[in-house]
């Protein structure tokens, strides 16, 4: 209902419990395979939509199941990891599609949109390497989307699928939200949905382009927090930790920022921790439904500033692109891929040093 209730004070959505939903700051992409292709389900679109007006049936209502896995580090150590699983009771406009595959994207923290919005595409180049040309095992690709228009690297979304903040801030209206704006006039009902067409609409656009325009600049200079504790012995251990163990091979640390929707983003040392590019995150976090260029078992680097501090802003300490690691240690536990090498460097540190590089992430 508001751009809050899912990034509550600018920070991290938090995924729901066991059970029924509204699922809140967690939304269930939806996509079928026809002839090689990944299209939306014909009836329920491209997302699952579990709130609705008054007086107009939801989409369904989800149940989520977080299932539980166990494992044990190198020295014994044992851990347990969580998973979630969706499905759905009081389908409102018919069956889903047999085959639909469903992927959870949980609502990020909204911070320094526009900083790195700024960084260069040159130097998202200069990072790519898509065949790993130098056999180092990394092969971060940049994510191609076209808006309005344009042929854009992919910086936004889970997958890199908005190019810009105004693609992610229109893209939010339109599918979290339910509101056409200046770059998304139409809105998400299938033709099976009647009602949806039907229903009186708040406008055309209904949000009208000062607002919209508002709302781009509001969310571009939210603010990075500062570090707290940056000097400190065993944080500088940890920093010099997370680049020994390879985590700087795809969160790279910092850039340089050129051109800015505002002046006061460019020209910035920035220390985002993130590529921007793509990378085969393996089996374990694969939702096996393409976007764009990216495939089932890609993502983009998510950026690490502000990490530290979702428990304080937001009560919680829920990470990943579904929320299913409750603390940073199981986020990394989950990586794997490109990635399994670090995670395994990760694994194979005594518990002290574990304890260190895990500090100095809750410094960010």
């Amino acid at each position: 209902r508001s751009c809050s209730s899912c990034h509550p004070r600018d920070g991290r959505g938090e995924p729901p419990g066991d059970g029924e939903g509204p699922l809140g700051a967690l939304l269930l992409r939806l996509s079928v395979e026809v002839d090689g292709n990944f299209v939306e389900d014909p009836i329920y679109g491209e997302q699952l939509q579990d709130q609705a007006n008054p007086g107009i049936v939801v989409e369904a209502i989800p149940v989520v199941d977080w299932e539980p896995q166990s494992g044990a580090y190198p020295d014994g150590t044992p851990y347990e990891l969580i998973s979630p699983t969706f499905t759905f009771t009081e389908l409102g406009y018919g069956p889903m599609h047999e085959d639909v595959l469903i992927s959870a994207r949980l609502a990020p923290q909204v911070i320094g949109l526009g900083l790195l919005e700024a960084i260069p595409e040159s130097r998202l180049l200069e990072l790519s390497d898509p065949e790993d040309a130098d056999g180092d095992g990394i092969s971060g690709r940049i994510q191609r989307v076209s808006f309005e228009g344009q042929v854009e690297a992919g910086r936004f979304g889970w997958k890199g699928d908005a190019a810009n903040v105004e693609h992610q801030v229109a893209a939010a209206f339109a599918g979290d939200m339910g509101l056409t704006s200046p770059p998304f006039r139409t809105d998400d009902c299938t033709e099976a949905q009647t009602v949806c067409n039907e229903t009186v609409d708040g406008g055309d656009p209904e949000v009208d382009e000062g607002v919209f325009e508002r709302i781009v600049i509001y969310t571009s200079a939210v603010a990075v927090p500062a570090r707290r504790k940056a000097n400190d012995s065993n944080i500088l251990k940890g920093k010099g930790l997370f680049r020994d163990v390879g985590c700087d091979d795809c969160h790279t640390p910092k850039h340089t920022t050129g051109n800015g929707r505002l002046p006061a983003f460019e020209d910035q040392l920035i220390w985002p921790y993130t590529d921007l590019l793509l990378h085969d995150m393996g089996d374990g976090l694969a939702d096996d439904r393409p976007v764009g260029e990216a495939s089932g078992r890609e993502w983009k680097t998510p950026p690490l500033w502000g990490l530290g501090l979702i428990e304080a802003v937001n009560g919680h300490t829920r990470y990943l692109h579904d929320g299913r690691a409750r603390s940073l240690e199981e986020a990394i536990l989950w990586h794997g891929g490109e990635a399994e090498a670090s995670r395994n460097n990760f694994t194979a540190l005594d518990a002290t040093d574990r304890q260190a590089l895990l500090a100095f992430l809750r410094d960010l």
